[in-house]
């Protein structure tokens, strides 16, 4: 159920202490603040955490354009000059802190998701003619990842772990691996190394709309033979 409430609203919320011992703890503490409209938030940081959440804005910026790991920490590194160990962790800590920040681990990857849905969405309408074939599957696809396709959640709740309860998966594989089946409604169960093959495929358009479609067609197929359609 939505609401309304700012985090500063929520019962007990100002005994709540956020630890500041790490740049990292600072910055999402700096975040909160500026979100709850209290203190100076991200302008009250010193100069060397401001220049981490600068890093950390840059890779999310990355991998929200569907960058590889691989990929991005060439471009982080050139843009700041450090190493390819920091770019891994900034990038580690740019797709964790997003999440945490909308107070969902997972809303991290799931936000990136969508990213790849709405390019691939652009991509299809700006084709001449407009691919209106792939840029419905990508609209159904984006709908699926931020859930408005699945039950209600009240239902869910009281079926358990019946026919109320949705899986909606993909079977994926990239320059010759081994397939992987990766279940994008739990985001949060996605290893990091499915998570980049996703972003591998998504960029070599291993992925389309084809397979897309398929997916959907196949779960409506299902949903239709338990009832649930």
């Amino acid at each position: 159920m939505s609401t309304q409430l700012q985090p500063k609203d929520l019962p007990g919320a100002q005994e709540v202490v956020l630890h500041k011992s790490t740049a990292i703890e600072r910055i999402y503490a700096a975040s909160i603040e500026e979100a709850n409209g209290s203190g100076r938030g991200l302008k009250g940081l010193s100069p060397a955490d401001q220049l981490v959440n600068q890093q950390i804005e840059a890779a999310y910026a990355l991998l929200s354009n569907y960058h590889t790991f691989d990929q991005a920490w060439p471009l982080l590194a050139k843009q700041f000059d450090i190493s390819r160990a920091t770019c891994y962790r900034r990038l580690a800590d740019a797709q964790n802190l997003m999440g945490d920040l909308k107070k969902v681990r997972k809303e991290g990857r799931k936000a990136i998701l969508i990213e790849f849905a709405r390019k691939i969405l652009q991509l299809a309408l700006t084709q001449r003619p407009p691919d209106t074939r792939a840029a419905l599957a990508a609209m159904k696809f984006e709908a699926n990842v931020a859930g408005l396709l699945r039950a209600d959640s009240g239902q869910e709740e009281a079926a358990g772990s019946g026919s109320g309860n949705t899986s909606y998966v993909i079977n994926l594989t990239v320059e010759g691996r081994k397939a992987r089946t990766i279940n994008l409604m739990d985001p949060e169960s996605i290893q990091d190394a499915d998570y980049e093959l996703i972003q591998d495929a998504v960029q070599q358009q291993v992925f389309g709309a084809e397979q897309m479609e398929q997916m959907l067609l196949e779960r409506r197929e299902e949903g239709g033979t338990d009832g649930n359609r």
